[in-house]
């Protein structure tokens, strides 16, 4: 009996294909759209190498005789120090190519920096200022100023983040595409009827349940192959990556599950998820990257969207993700439980009916 009201269920859905098309197309598009929109935003940080930084020096500076010292240690740092006294400082910096210029007067300094050297700038100014409070307390003999280079994530590209997370956050809004299925329902008061069957609170929601996931996880593998071979997206690990996202799928049709079981309206259901999924994505990274959102950090690790994001995003990147965890235990502790409420408020609507 549950066979063949799976099989049923399953021709309902596909009969009303064209919540499935959306869930191919929509990702695709979206997308795209953000990634052309957006790429600006994903410029790699390229870790900073060295440079050359121009300076002049007034002739009665306090800093005069211990420039030979700043120009050393300046250039075990990557940082090599000409002098240019011709010309004003932003002429030097444009027709020398350089990284920064530093103007030093008697008793004080100033550094200039173009738009596009930011982080020369920073490293110049951390370097001088350093030197100078080194100088004035007396110390410089034995001073050494070391810069470090962190190790930075490489790079993302636009099209990789939009292509992947779409993929999550359409995932998330699974209980869309049950939409012809419950209406169905609905319409021909299946509910109603399945009461006098043998089956179980827990096999109706089964009915329903795997249907929903087999059509979903389906509709977003083609949605991601289109992704990959129209927009380029990379997937990293392709094993692991379909894994969380079948994982969170079924976190997400359980959950939209529950909350049809609650409020016995399609229409309410579908409501409450989007807005509560909406919120979610807002804040774990869908609309603005998770990258740059000036958010808590404690507040985005509140979100299941966030931690399957970043998981995806870093398998991607980098091809590893101490996330991958957390986006596979969370999305099933979300299943587990709202696979139970819903088969207990079903029971009990039975029983009350």
């Amino acid at each position: 009996m549950i066979g063949y009201l799976i099989k049923n269920n399953f021709k309902i859905m596909f009969r009303n294909g064209i919540n499935l098309i959306i869930y191919i197309i929509g990702p695709v598009i979206i997308s795209a759209v953000l990634a052309s929109a957006f790429s600006a935003l994903f410029e790699s940080y390229e870790s900073v190498g060295d440079f050359k930084a121009g300076y002049s020096i007034d002739e009665e500076s306090e800093l005069l005789p211990y420039i030979e010292i700043l120009k050393d240690i300046g250039e075990e740092n990557g940082v090599y120090f000409t002098e240019y006294d011709q010309g004003t400082a932003e002429e030097s910096i444009r027709d020398h190519n350089l990284g920064g210029f530093v103007e030093f007067g008697r008793d004080s300094y100033r550094i200039y920096k173009t738009d596009d050297a930011k982080s020369e700038g920073a490293i110049l100014n951390y370097l001088v200022s350093t030197f100078f409070t080194a100088m004035i307390s007396g110390d410089i003999g034995d001073y050494e100023i070391h810069i470090e280079h962190p190790d930075y994530a490489p790079a993302l590209d636009s099209t990789d983040y939009y292509g992947i997370i779409y993929i999550v956050y359409f995932g998330w809004l699974a209980i869309v595409c049950a939409a012809g299925l419950l209406s169905n329902e609905q319409r021909h008061r299946i509910p109603e009827r399945l009461q006098v069957s043998n089956l179980s609170a827990f096999q109706i929601y089964m009915s329903r349940l795997i249907p929903l996931v087999c059509s979903v996880a389906l509709s977003l593998g083609i949605a991601a192959v289109l992704n990959s071979v129209l927009l380029g997206v990379h997937w990293g690990n392709i094993l692991l990556s379909s894994l969380i996202v079948l994982v969170l799928i079924i976190a997400a049709s359980s959950f939209g599950l529950m909350l049809y079981e609650f409020t016995g309206s399609m229409v309410a259901a579908i409501f409450i998820a989007f807005a509560l999924i909406w919120s979610m994505g807002f804040i774990g990274g869908t609309f603005e990257s998770y990258i740059m959102s000036s958010l808590p950090e404690g507040l985005k690790h509140l979100m299941p969207i966030y931690h399957a994001n970043r998981a995806l995003v870093e398998l991607s990147s980098m091809g590893k993700s101490d996330y991958v965890v957390s986006a596979l235990a969370i999305p099933a502790v979300i299943a587990a439980i709202c696979s139970c409420l819903a088969v207990g408020c079903a029971g009990i609507k039975r029983r009350v009916r």
